[in-house]
């Protein structure tokens, strides 16, 4: 009869273990797989949000490029323009020196018509010598020469005139066309600007796809890593509960920064215990603010050396405690009594961190709690 129940109990605890044992390894597997996915997961978000950041700083640098050719561009088409009203009035100055050299001209045929008229087809010598007196001879021979020194003076000035007038216009003329052609070299460069910007605002708009769906994905998997952790921590029919307690708080605490979601649950994680939810910025130009997640008295507040970096613990009373760790700065101090929603620091990345967000701890007697119940 003994060697009966022997048996018996034998094949119970065997069948008990084959009920309970293969349940534990398929959970225990499945959160395993789940935190290495997200842990993939997070190294492609960083890797992806930093190439993202890199493209904003270039085409930071591509809007300034192409500020500072529509700057160039803007100065060099007032410079040609100066050149354009240079050239109308070297044009005017150029009709009014003509008009002179004409006028000159005709100066020059009335004197000689007039050296016609007093001295005929005769040669100099026989205009002079066919003077009646002395008084004529004196006469004719200070007309002659000074007609003939005022014709060469002419003669000279009018081509020093036309010397000066081609020389400033064939400078005028280069000098816009060197304008032209700078003005042509910059808006080609512009072009290729353009071209970069567009480029990498193209790349810009895959790699924010891409940081959407690793997002949706990651918070898909934390969903399922949080199930697999009630169950996991759900007491075992014949067994002891999961080390860490949970309690429903009730939804009793309230959302402890702006905005934001959940990036990482508590559990198991890369090999140790993660004591608490990760809560991650959903702006990622912007440190959001901390707020106490109810009324208490604050009972640290410092640098912790444990990993946590900038932390809080607020003393909530009845045995809760909530614990805010990786600040980038402290706005309270021990023993301050702070209020539900009050402001205690920002949001950051100190201590054994990757990159900026808030870790979130609940604390009911000693005893580690999962936050999302007290945040539901």
């Amino acid at each position: 009869m003994k060697k009966t129940l022997f048996v018996i109990g034998t094949i119970c605890l065997c069948m008990l273990s084959s009920l309970i044992i293969p349940h534990t390894s398929f959970a225990e597997k499945n959160l395993e797989d789940i935190q290495k996915e997200r842990k993939d997961i997070k190294e492609n978000l960083s890797a992806t949000e930093k190439e993202v950041t890199t493209i904003l700083t270039e085409i930071k640098e591509m809007n300034e490029e192409i500020e500072e050719y529509n700057a160039t561009l803007k100065a060099n088409k007032k410079a040609i323009k100066e050149v354009e009203k240079e050239i109308e009035s070297v044009e005017d100055e150029i009709d009014a020196l003509e008009k002179k050299i004409e006028e000159r001209f005709e100066i020059l045929k009335e004197r000689a018509q007039s050296y016609q008229t007093n001295g005929g087809d005769v040669g100099y010598l026989e205009v002079i010598l066919g003077a009646k007196d002395f008084n004529e001879f004196i006469s004719r021979l200070t007309a002659i020469t000074k007609i003939t020194d005022a014709d060469a003076e002419l003669i000279k000035e009018q081509e020093k005139d036309k010397e000066k007038v081609e020389k400033k216009l064939e400078e005028l003329e280069g000098l816009k066309k060197e304008l032209k052609a700078i003005e042509a070299n910059i808006v080609e460069q512009k072009e290729i600007s353009l071209h970069k910007k567009e480029a990498l605002g193209e790349k810009q708009t895959e790699l924010k796809d891409k940081v959407a769906k690793l997002e949706i994905k990651d918070e898909e998997l934390a969903s399922l890593e949080d199930k697999i952790l009630g169950e996991m921590a759900a007491p075992i029919s014949g067994g002891t509960s999961f080390a860490v307690q949970t309690v429903d708080g009730g939804g009793a605490l309230g959302w402890p920064t702006q905005g934001g979601y959940i990036s990482s649950h508590m559990g198991e994680r890369w090999g140790k215990m993660h004591k608490g939810i990760d809560i991650a910025r959903t702006d990622r130009s912007t440190s959001p603010p901390i707020f106490a997640a109810d009324d208490g008295t604050v009972e640290t507040a410092g640098f912790n050396n444990g990993g946590y970096g900038n932390m809080v613990i607020i003393n909530h009373g009845n045995g809760l405690k909530t614990l805010y760790a990786h600040m980038s700065s402290i706005n309270v101090r021990s023993g301050q009594t702070v209020s539900r929603g009050q402001q205690i620091g920002v949001m950051g990345e100190t201590g054994d961190s990757q990159g900026i967000h808030l870790h979130f701890e609940v604390h009911l007697n000693g005893a580690l709690q999962n936050p999302v119940s007290y945040l539901r």
